[in-house]
Parts: structure tokens; sequence; C-alpha cells
């Protein structure tokens, strides 16, 4: 019979933001203070701690690991003798696998615990911290699952159109508040099913608003969260939405293999997906493709071409956090697909278009998406193309960077003004980036 998960280990250690060779790393110097004999693991030997291939390591890498992950005792990481005791799997990490309540509880805490963590800088960090502590579980019924879900539509609403810069750490205080109920006492499983995923739909908004407003590390936990709340809530759409989050935030820095890693995991299961969702998720893997260089541009133009086909199958029977989605976004993430292979001497010809048509398809009014489109397009004209046309839309992008407070869009701006250097003999190319830098000086204060 196969191995389960350790699921509490994997959720301890990245809520101390660890990789595996950093925790094996932090263990063995744990286990030579308190024996004075080194330790010998490694992000393998941790790998197989997580995977559920060793389920009971000797006591001293045992207490290393409790102390530096910061829990009070073997269970809380998952740990247990095997003698007498057979476990099964199934695609429930707790229900369907027959593991017992107290090490469901003792994941939640660490989950919980993973978000409360975050670092405030406001008066309702206090709010937060009460809720994650405080005393007998409330009762959770299914008027807080359509609060939080509101709450979350809300916060995602105004981010479609504005941006986070005012607002993440709102959400932020929200969803702790939130995360501090999931072991509240459920009227129903079902009941707490759902306010598992509404807490995640909360998380993956508040790690794109995160992102969005240029908190990297805080973005990735709120990512990593809501996908640890869809597993269990057994939200396929939600959980890939989130690991879609991570592979976003790794594209942004460039950093192309774990972008590809987190935008193939969510297309694992691409069958459990309706085709919208679907869709976008081939977006993100088309992203992660482009960044990885012009050797996988075929499986690049490959993702696109699958995310067209899903789309166009979209019947109307979607999630309701995704009917925002449109033509214009479609086009606008196939464009920002193809611009990396475009500006290292691809064929731009087809970026130009998607970014042309997303930006026709947008609304009049200044939003995210169509500033970061106008930027992205303004980007690749000046390197590739036309330099007066570039000043024109760049100029356009400024405008909506001066009302949408967005990390990104300041982001896509510097990137602008770095291309332009090759024409800065240009009267026009120059006053356009006096106007880059003077937003850019207001993106930073």
């Amino acid at each position: 019979m196969s191995d389960a998960p350790n699921y509490l280990l994997r959720a301890a250690r990245e809520a101390a933001q660890l990789t595996q060779g950093q925790l094996a790393e932090r263990a063995n110097a744990q286990v030579e203070r308190a024996t004075g004999k080194p330790g010998a693991m490694d992000a393998d030997y941790i790998g197989k701690l997580e995977r559920g291939v060793h389920r009971w390591p000797n006591r001293d890498y045992r207490e290393a690991l409790c102390v530096v992950l910061e829990v009070a005792a073997d269970s809380d990481l998952g740990f247990r003798s095997g003698r007498g005791r057979n476990t099964t799997i199934g695609s429930n990490p707790w229900h369907a696998s027959g593991r017992d309540d107290v090490e469901r509880k003792a994941f939640l805490r660490v989950l919980a615990g993973s978000v409360a963590g975050l670092a405030f800088a406001d008066p309702l960090a206090d709010i937060a911290a009460s809720a994650a502590t405080a005393g007998p579980p409330r009762r959770v019924g299914q008027a807080e699952v359509d609060q939080v879900r509101h709450m979350a539509r809300l916060f995602a609403s105004q981010d479609h159109l504005v941006g986070s810069g005012l607002s993440a750490q709102a959400v932020i205080t929200q969803l702790s508040i939130s995360a501090g109920m999931l072991e509240g006492q459920f009227s129903k499983d079902t009941v707490r099913q759902q306010f598992f995923a509404a807490v995640a739909e909360m998380a993956d908004i508040a790690g794109g608003m995160s992102f969005d407003a240029g908190t990297h590390a805080q973005a990735e936990r709120c990512f990593r969260f809501s996908a640890g709340c869809a597993t269990e809530a057994g939200d396929w759409a939600m959980r890939a939405k989130a690991l879609s989050g991570l592979a976003n935030l790794a594209v942004h820095q460039g950093r192309a293999d774990d972008a590809l890693s987190f935008a193939e995991m969510a297309l694992v299961r691409a069958d459990r997906l309706t085709p919208m969702v679907c869709s976008v998720m081939h977006t993100r893997h088309a992203r992660a493709l482009g960044l990885s260089g012009g050797h996988r541009q075929q499986d690049c133009m490959r993702a696109v071409r699958q995310a067209e086909d899903r789309f166009a199958a979209t019947a109307g029977d979607e999630p309701a956090w995704i009917t925002y989605y449109g033509s214009a976004h479609l086009e606008r993430d196939l464009g920002r697909a193809l611009l990396h292979l475009a500006l290292n001497g691809g064929a731009y010809t087809e970026a130009q278009q998607r970014l042309s048509a997303a930006i026709d398809r947008f609304p009049a009014q200044p939003s995210r998406g169509k500033a970061l489109a106008t930027a992205n397009l303004a980007h690749l004209t000046m390197q590739r193309d036309d330099p007066m046309q570039a000043v024109q839309l760049g100029n356009q992008a400024v405008g909506a960077a001066e009302v949408v407070r967005s990390d990104r869009v300041l982001e896509a701006l510097r990137q602008l003004r770095a291309a332009g250097v090759q024409h800065r003999t240009m009267p026009a190319v120059r006053e356009l980036n006096q106007r880059i830098d003077q937003v850019l000086r207001v993106g930073r204060g």
C-alpha cells in the first residue's frame, strides 16, 4: 500500500518559509547543539519525510525539527510510529484517508498560523491576532460562508479596477480573521467544505493583491495558504487558481523553472476544471514557457492555442469568481505570454496584435488590465518597432498609472523606460521617460 504524504510537515515548513534544504540545514545545527554530534539530514531526506516514505525519524531528528518549526509535539509534524497502525490514501487528505481528528486539527493550526504569522503594519493587527487565539471555537454556519465570500468578491472587484495599493493590508487582516475560524464548530460537513473554499478564495485574492502591492513574500504565503485550504475543501478550480498565482509571481521574478512547476501543477487534473478556468491555466503555462526561452517557443504557442480552444468551449457553468474574465483578459494574457519571446528576437507580430486587441476590448476607463496591456505593448513597440508609436502608447500607460495603484504596472513602466534608452536622443522619448520617472517616484512614496 502506498505511503500517505505528510501534509503537516510540509505545511509547517512552508509556514516557516523554508526550503527543504534550509530546513535540513537548520535542523542539523539544532541536533549538534542538543547532542554535540552533527545531523545528517539533507533536502532529499526532508522530501522523503514529506512524501511519507519515512514516518518516524529518530528521536534527535524529531526533536530538532520540532524546535526549528516551533511546534510542541511530534504529532504536530505528522510523525508517528508505524507499529500497529496502517494508513490508506484518498483524494481528501483527512476524511478519505481515515486519519484522526487530532492530526487534522494540528494541520489546521499550522495552516492558520501561516497567515496569522504575517507581519501587520496597522492597528487592525490586534483584531487579527485575537481572532487566531480566541477562546472556545465559534460556531460556523452558512451565514459565515456567505460573509467571507461576499468580502472576498468586494476586494476582488476593487482590485481588478484600481489595483491594490491601498487595500492589500486590509484584505490580509480580513483573511487572518477568517483563518482564525477554520477550527470552528461547523453545523455540518458541507458547510465546513464550503467555508474552507471561501477562505481559499479570500487567500487567493489576498495573494493577488499583495503581489500587486509589491509585497512578494506575503503574496507567496497567501497563495500557498489558498492552495492548502482549497485542497482541504476539494475545490480543484481554486487550487489551480492559487497555483497559477504562484506561477505568475515566479514569472514576475524571472524564476522560469518555478513558474513552469507551478503552472504544470495547476493543470495536473485539467479534467476537473471548467473550460474557462482551464483556459486561464493554459495562459499561465504559456507565460512560463515563454519565459523559459526560445527553445520552448513551440510549446508556448501550443499552450496559447489550448487556451483559445478552452475559452471557446465555455458554456456558462463557471465559478462565480471567474465571471470577470472576458476576451480582453484572454488577449492580454496571451499577448503577455508571447512578450518575452518577442522581446528577445522572436516573432513579435502576434504579441502586438493580441495586446492591441486587449486594449481595444477593455472598457474606456482606466483599469489595471488595460494599463498592463498598454505598457507591455509600448515596451515591445519601443524595442522592436516604432519609437514614436511607443511614446504615444507609453503616455497612455503613464496616464493610467496615475489612477491605478499597481506595482506590476510600475514595473512594466520601468521596463519601458529601459527600452527607451536606445532612443534617448529623441526629445519625445526623453519627455516620456521624465513622466515615467515622476510616476515611479510617486509610486515609491
